[in-house]
């Protein structure tokens, strides 16, 4: 029963910081190594935690991660003062949110509806104790796997698409300004 109660006392406060639109930064160990984002989480479920990020006072695409997939959140100070910075600047009013339905059940939903918004995705993916990243477009999903047409930095499209399993992944990011400029400069 007391865990039980954790977990619900615990879910209310990523609750309140949504409610809230508390800017918040989250500390994440992944394959040994600090992953932490910051931003605001927009969406929780079950399973997973829909983040919108920051980057250098613009708010930069989102990362879905799963929600027992972090070590702690923080909202001090520093977080309230990176608020009002954006609420000045107006960029809360013009870009906070996500405004398409993005069913956070299982990653292979979650990628069918990004794969059907026609968004590029960040597919991180834990192989062998590492850190694997993927980026393109989606083009195929089913229930264990998802195949990703990865571009390298000198926009290229490999040859033919990366199967990537859903139990490995990490975090998908989509949304960025990054993966949504360089898609229009790929090389066929």
């Amino acid at each position: 029963m007391a865990k039980q109660q954790k977990i619900k006392e615990y879910n209310r406060m990523l609750q309140k910081r949504i409610d809230k639109k508390s800017f918040v930064k989250i500390y994440r160990t992944v394959c040994g190594k600090e992953e932490n984002l910051s931003g605001f989480i927009l969406a929780m479920s079950e399973a997973f935690l829909l983040i919108q990020l920051d980057f250098d006072f613009t708010l930069n695409g989102y990362v879905i991660i799963k929600l027992n997939d972090f070590d702690s959140l923080r909202h001090s100070s520093y977080e309230r003062t990176q608020k009002r910075i954006f609420k000045a600047e107006g960029i809360l009013d013009a870009a906070y949110g996500f405004d398409k339905a993005l069913p956070l059940s299982n990653w292979a939903d979650i990628l069918k509806a990004l794969r059907d918004y026609d968004q590029h995705v960040i597919i991180e993916n834990v192989n062998k104790d590492n850190l694997d990243f993927w980026i393109g477009e989606i083009t195929k999903v089913t229930d264990k796997n998802v195949s990703i047409h990865n571009y390298n930095p000198d926009g290229e499209l490999d040859k033919k698409p990366k199967k990537i399993k859903l139990n490995t992944i990490s975090s998908i990011k989509f949304g960025d300004t990054y993966s949504s400029t360089f898609r229009k400069y790929l090389k066929q």
